[in-house]
Protein backbone atom coordinates (compact mmCIF):
# COMPACT_ATOMS: atom_id res chain seq x y z
CA UNK A 1 0.00 0.00 0.00
CA UNK A 2 1.23 3.42 -0.41
CA UNK A 3 1.45 3.97 3.42
CA UNK A 4 2.89 0.73 3.64
CA UNK A 5 6.06 0.34 5.36
CA UNK A 6 8.41 -2.22 2.92
CA UNK A 7 10.46 -4.99 4.20
CA UNK A 8 13.52 -6.17 2.75
CA UNK A 9 14.21 -9.51 0.25
CA UNK A 10 15.32 -12.97 0.13
CA UNK A 11 16.39 -15.37 2.68
CA UNK A 12 19.52 -17.48 2.31
CA UNK A 13 20.27 -19.95 0.04
CA UNK A 14 21.33 -22.01 2.49
CA UNK A 15 18.35 -22.60 4.28
CA UNK A 16 20.01 -22.57 8.17
CA UNK A 17 17.50 -21.63 10.16
CA UNK A 18 15.99 -22.72 13.86
CA UNK A 19 12.31 -23.35 14.75
CA UNK A 20 11.84 -22.61 18.48
CA UNK A 21 8.29 -23.63 20.02
CA UNK A 22 7.89 -21.09 22.90
CA UNK A 23 4.49 -22.18 24.83
CA UNK A 24 3.78 -18.29 26.08
CA UNK A 25 0.10 -17.78 26.54
CA UNK A 26 -1.19 -20.94 25.48
CA UNK A 27 -4.51 -21.83 27.26
CA UNK A 28 -5.68 -24.31 24.03
CA UNK A 29 -8.64 -22.05 23.96
CA UNK A 30 -10.22 -24.68 21.10
CA UNK A 31 -7.10 -24.53 18.60
CA UNK A 32 -8.12 -27.92 17.69
CA UNK A 33 -11.31 -27.29 17.27
CA UNK A 34 -12.80 -26.83 13.32
CA UNK A 35 -12.63 -22.89 12.76
CA UNK A 36 -9.83 -22.58 15.35
CA UNK A 37 -7.48 -25.56 13.31
CA UNK A 38 -7.84 -24.24 10.30
CA UNK A 39 -5.70 -21.19 10.27
CA UNK A 40 -3.07 -20.01 12.38
CA UNK A 41 -2.02 -16.28 12.88
CA UNK A 42 1.35 -15.58 11.31
CA UNK A 43 3.28 -12.54 12.20
CA UNK A 44 6.35 -11.50 9.99
CA UNK A 45 9.35 -9.48 11.25
CA UNK A 46 12.98 -9.22 11.04
CA UNK A 47 15.96 -8.47 13.67
CA UNK A 48 15.31 -4.86 12.92
CA UNK A 49 11.98 -4.94 14.34
CA UNK A 50 12.46 -6.68 17.33
CA UNK A 51 11.87 -3.53 19.11
CA UNK A 52 8.20 -4.40 18.08
CA UNK A 53 7.95 -7.72 19.03
CA UNK A 54 6.89 -6.67 22.94
CA UNK A 55 4.66 -3.89 22.48
CA UNK A 56 2.45 -6.31 19.82
CA UNK A 57 2.85 -9.33 21.50
CA UNK A 58 0.86 -6.84 24.83
CA UNK A 59 -1.69 -5.59 22.92
CA UNK A 60 -2.23 -8.68 21.02
CA UNK A 61 -3.04 -10.32 24.25
CA UNK A 62 -4.81 -7.42 26.08
CA UNK A 63 -7.55 -6.85 22.94
CA UNK A 64 -7.75 -10.62 21.82
CA UNK A 65 -7.45 -12.86 24.75
CA UNK A 66 -9.64 -15.41 23.50
CA UNK A 67 -7.91 -15.95 19.83
CA UNK A 68 -8.76 -19.55 18.53
CA UNK A 69 -5.68 -19.48 16.46
CA UNK A 70 -1.94 -20.61 17.11
CA UNK A 71 -0.02 -16.88 16.75
CA UNK A 72 3.10 -17.67 15.01
CA UNK A 73 6.74 -15.00 14.70
CA UNK A 74 8.57 -15.24 11.35
CA UNK A 75 11.74 -13.45 11.94
CA UNK A 76 15.53 -14.09 11.52
CA UNK A 77 17.36 -14.71 14.61
CA UNK A 78 15.71 -12.73 17.48
CA UNK A 79 13.19 -15.02 19.03
CA UNK A 80 10.27 -12.82 20.45
CA UNK A 81 8.48 -13.74 23.73
CA UNK A 82 4.79 -14.23 24.29
CA UNK A 83 4.49 -15.90 20.95
CA UNK A 84 2.78 -19.62 20.70
CA UNK A 85 5.88 -20.40 18.29
CA UNK A 86 8.40 -18.82 17.01
CA UNK A 87 10.05 -19.85 13.66
CA UNK A 88 13.92 -18.78 12.58
CA UNK A 89 14.69 -18.22 9.28
CA UNK A 90 17.95 -17.29 9.92
CA UNK A 91 19.71 -14.17 8.61
CA UNK A 92 20.63 -12.75 5.24
CA UNK A 93 17.10 -13.58 4.04
CA UNK A 94 14.37 -11.42 2.64
CA UNK A 95 10.47 -10.49 4.10
CA UNK A 96 9.19 -12.66 1.33
CA UNK A 97 11.95 -15.63 1.66
CA UNK A 98 10.66 -15.88 5.56
CA UNK A 99 7.25 -15.61 4.43
CA UNK A 100 7.82 -18.32 2.12
CA UNK A 101 10.29 -20.47 4.95
CA UNK A 102 7.20 -20.06 7.53
CA UNK A 103 4.59 -21.32 5.42
CA UNK A 104 6.71 -24.66 4.87
CA UNK A 105 6.37 -25.24 8.57
CA UNK A 106 2.92 -24.47 9.23
CA UNK A 107 -0.17 -26.97 8.02
CA UNK A 108 -3.59 -24.74 8.32
CA UNK A 109 -5.12 -24.24 5.23
CA UNK A 110 -5.45 -20.42 5.92
CA UNK A 111 -2.99 -17.96 7.78
CA UNK A 112 -4.13 -14.64 9.33
CA UNK A 113 -0.96 -12.77 7.89
CA UNK A 114 0.02 -9.54 9.89
CA UNK A 115 2.67 -7.32 10.22
CA UNK A 116 4.71 -6.51 13.02
CA UNK A 117 3.81 -2.72 13.66
CA UNK A 118 0.12 -3.95 13.18
CA UNK A 119 -0.87 -3.21 16.90
CA UNK A 120 -4.21 -3.63 18.13
CA UNK A 121 -6.17 -0.57 19.21
CA UNK A 122 -9.41 -2.13 20.52
CA UNK A 123 -11.57 -5.33 21.32
CA UNK A 124 -10.91 -8.06 18.75
CA UNK A 125 -14.49 -9.56 18.05
CA UNK A 126 -14.07 -13.63 17.67
CA UNK A 127 -17.00 -14.37 16.86
CA UNK A 128 -17.01 -12.06 13.94
CA UNK A 129 -13.57 -13.40 12.74
CA UNK A 130 -14.59 -16.97 12.70
CA UNK A 131 -17.87 -16.25 10.71
CA UNK A 132 -15.64 -13.97 7.97
CA UNK A 133 -13.03 -17.45 8.26
CA UNK A 134 -15.96 -19.34 7.50
CA UNK A 135 -17.26 -17.28 4.30
CA UNK A 136 -13.55 -17.09 3.15
CA UNK A 137 -13.80 -20.99 3.02
CA UNK A 138 -17.22 -21.18 1.95
CA UNK A 139 -16.51 -18.92 -0.91
CA UNK A 140 -13.35 -20.18 -2.07
CA UNK A 141 -11.85 -16.71 -1.33
CA UNK A 142 -7.50 -16.51 -2.16
CA UNK A 143 -7.92 -13.79 0.68
CA UNK A 144 -10.56 -12.01 2.55
CA UNK A 145 -9.47 -8.55 4.07
CA UNK A 146 -10.76 -7.13 7.06
CA UNK A 147 -10.20 -3.11 6.17
CA UNK A 148 -11.17 -1.92 3.38
CA UNK A 149 -7.60 -0.35 2.11
CA UNK A 150 -7.40 0.91 -0.33
CA UNK A 151 -10.73 2.38 -0.68
CA UNK A 152 -13.43 0.11 -2.69
CA UNK A 153 -14.57 2.29 -5.44
CA UNK A 154 -16.75 1.21 -8.81
CA UNK A 155 -13.12 1.18 -10.82
CA UNK A 156 -11.78 -1.53 -8.13
CA UNK A 157 -14.09 -3.48 -7.00
CA UNK A 158 -17.86 -4.86 -7.34
CA UNK A 159 -20.40 -6.59 -4.72
CA UNK A 160 -19.92 -9.39 -3.50
CA UNK A 161 -22.43 -11.90 -1.13
CA UNK A 162 -22.28 -11.68 2.69
CA UNK A 163 -22.06 -8.09 2.40
CA UNK A 164 -18.51 -8.61 1.45
CA UNK A 165 -16.47 -6.47 -1.82
CA UNK A 166 -14.44 -8.56 -4.30
CA UNK A 167 -11.40 -6.37 -5.48
CA UNK A 168 -10.72 -6.32 -9.38
CA UNK A 169 -7.74 -8.71 -10.61
CA UNK A 170 -4.69 -6.12 -11.76
CA UNK A 171 -6.31 -3.23 -9.77
CA UNK A 172 -3.09 -1.47 -7.65
CA UNK A 173 -3.26 -3.13 -4.20
CA UNK A 174 -5.59 -5.90 -4.77
CA UNK A 175 -2.80 -7.49 -3.60
CA UNK A 176 -1.90 -5.91 -0.21
CA UNK A 177 -0.45 -7.07 3.36
CA UNK A 178 -3.62 -5.38 4.90
CA UNK A 179 -4.84 -8.21 7.75
CA UNK A 180 -6.78 -10.48 6.40
CA UNK A 181 -7.39 -14.49 5.67
CA UNK A 182 -4.79 -16.12 2.88
CA UNK A 183 -5.12 -19.77 1.21
CA UNK A 184 -1.91 -20.63 2.45
CA UNK A 185 -1.39 -22.23 -1.19
CA UNK A 186 -2.08 -19.10 -3.01
CA UNK A 187 -0.44 -17.38 -0.43
CA UNK A 188 2.85 -19.36 -1.00
CA UNK A 189 2.48 -19.32 -5.13
CA UNK A 190 1.64 -15.01 -5.10
CA UNK A 191 5.21 -14.80 -2.35
CA UNK A 192 7.40 -17.04 -4.72
CA UNK A 193 9.99 -15.29 -6.90
CA UNK A 194 9.28 -11.82 -4.01
CA UNK A 195 11.84 -9.74 -2.36
CA UNK A 196 10.12 -7.11 -0.18
CA UNK A 197 6.43 -6.49 1.33
CA UNK A 198 6.76 -3.21 -2.03
CA UNK A 199 7.02 -6.12 -4.94
CA UNK A 200 4.61 -8.64 -3.07
CA UNK A 201 1.82 -6.12 -3.45
CA UNK A 202 2.96 -3.76 -6.56
CA UNK A 203 4.18 -6.61 -9.02
CA UNK A 204 1.52 -9.18 -6.96
CA UNK A 205 -1.71 -6.70 -7.86
CA UNK A 206 -0.95 -7.01 -11.68
CA UNK A 207 0.03 -10.62 -11.56
CA UNK A 208 -3.58 -12.14 -10.52
CA UNK A 209 -5.46 -11.31 -13.60
CA UNK A 210 -6.30 -14.69 -14.41
CA UNK A 211 -6.86 -15.92 -10.79
CA UNK A 212 -10.18 -17.54 -10.65
CA UNK A 213 -10.50 -17.56 -6.70
CA UNK A 214 -12.22 -13.68 -5.52
CA UNK A 215 -10.04 -11.19 -3.46
CA UNK A 216 -12.61 -10.16 -0.83
CA UNK A 217 -12.93 -7.26 1.55
CA UNK A 218 -14.93 -5.95 4.27
CA UNK A 219 -16.73 -2.63 3.51
CA UNK A 220 -15.54 -1.87 6.98
CA UNK A 221 -12.30 -2.12 9.02
CA UNK A 222 -13.13 -5.39 11.12
CA UNK A 223 -9.78 -5.88 12.84
CA UNK A 224 -9.12 -3.20 14.57
CA UNK A 225 -5.17 -2.04 14.45
CA UNK A 226 -3.08 0.92 13.84
CA UNK A 227 -0.61 0.72 10.95
CA UNK A 228 2.33 2.07 13.62
CA UNK A 229 5.55 2.31 12.21
CA UNK A 230 6.06 4.17 8.31
CA UNK A 231 9.43 4.03 6.55
CA UNK A 232 11.29 2.79 10.17
CA UNK A 233 9.64 5.59 12.21
CA UNK A 234 6.86 5.56 14.61
CA UNK A 235 3.36 7.22 13.43
CA UNK A 236 1.99 9.40 15.73
CA UNK A 237 -0.83 6.85 16.17
CA UNK A 238 0.97 3.82 17.04
CA UNK A 239 3.23 5.60 20.31
CA UNK A 240 -0.73 6.65 21.37
CA UNK A 241 -1.79 3.30 21.41
CA UNK A 242 0.89 2.28 23.57
CA UNK A 243 0.80 5.16 25.73
CA UNK A 244 -3.27 4.90 26.18
CA UNK A 245 -2.73 1.34 27.10
CA UNK A 246 0.96 1.21 29.40
CA UNK A 247 3.02 0.08 26.87
CA UNK A 248 6.50 0.70 26.12
CA UNK A 249 7.78 1.88 23.26
CA UNK A 250 11.71 1.74 22.96
CA UNK A 251 12.11 5.44 21.56
CA UNK A 252 16.21 4.94 21.47
CA UNK A 253 15.69 2.42 18.47
CA UNK A 254 13.37 4.70 16.52
CA UNK A 255 11.50 8.09 17.20
CA UNK A 256 8.84 9.65 15.58
CA UNK A 257 10.36 10.70 11.94
CA UNK A 258 12.15 14.10 11.14
CA UNK A 259 9.82 17.02 9.18
CA UNK A 260 11.53 16.63 6.23
CA UNK A 261 10.18 12.87 6.07
CA UNK A 262 6.99 13.95 7.00
CA UNK A 263 7.08 16.59 4.22
CA UNK A 264 7.58 14.48 1.78
CA UNK A 265 5.07 11.93 2.70
CA UNK A 266 2.09 14.34 2.91
CA UNK A 267 3.12 15.39 -0.68
CA UNK A 268 2.75 11.50 -1.75
CA UNK A 269 -0.18 11.50 0.32
CA UNK A 270 -1.35 14.15 -1.99
CA UNK A 271 -0.63 12.83 -5.17
CA UNK A 272 -1.85 9.25 -4.63
CA UNK A 273 -5.23 11.33 -3.51
CA UNK A 274 -5.56 13.24 -6.26
CA UNK A 275 -4.00 10.38 -8.92
CA UNK A 276 -5.89 7.19 -10.73
CA UNK A 277 -4.51 4.53 -8.37
CA UNK A 278 -3.62 2.10 -10.41
CA UNK A 279 -2.36 4.12 -13.49
CA UNK A 280 0.10 5.59 -10.91
CA UNK A 281 1.88 2.04 -9.69
CA UNK A 282 2.11 0.68 -13.33
CA UNK A 283 4.45 4.03 -13.90
CA UNK A 284 5.86 3.14 -10.56
CA UNK A 285 6.61 -0.43 -11.34
CA UNK A 286 7.93 0.32 -14.93
CA UNK A 287 10.11 2.86 -13.83
CA UNK A 288 11.44 1.31 -10.38
CA UNK A 289 9.76 4.07 -8.57
CA UNK A 290 8.71 4.87 -4.99
CA UNK A 291 10.89 1.79 -3.73
CA UNK A 292 10.33 2.05 0.38
CA UNK A 293 12.45 1.16 3.55
CA UNK A 294 14.64 -2.11 2.44
CA UNK A 295 14.28 -3.98 5.97
CA UNK A 296 17.29 -6.55 7.07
Amino acid sequence: MPETDNRETRCGATRFATIISIMGNNDECNKGGASGGDCTVLVCSCDRYSDLHGPFVALFRKFWPDCPFEVVLVTETIAGAGFDRNILAGPGGNWASRLSFALGDISTPYILMLCDDYLLCGNVDTGLILRRLAQAKELGAANLRMIPNPKPTPANSSPATHGLLEYRKGSAYCIATQAGFWERGFLSAITAGKGSIWEFERRGSFEVCGEKRPLLVTPTQEFPFVDAVHKGYWEKAGLEVCRANGVEADLSRRNRPPILIRAIEALKSIVFAVAPLTPLVRLQNKFGLGAKEKRK
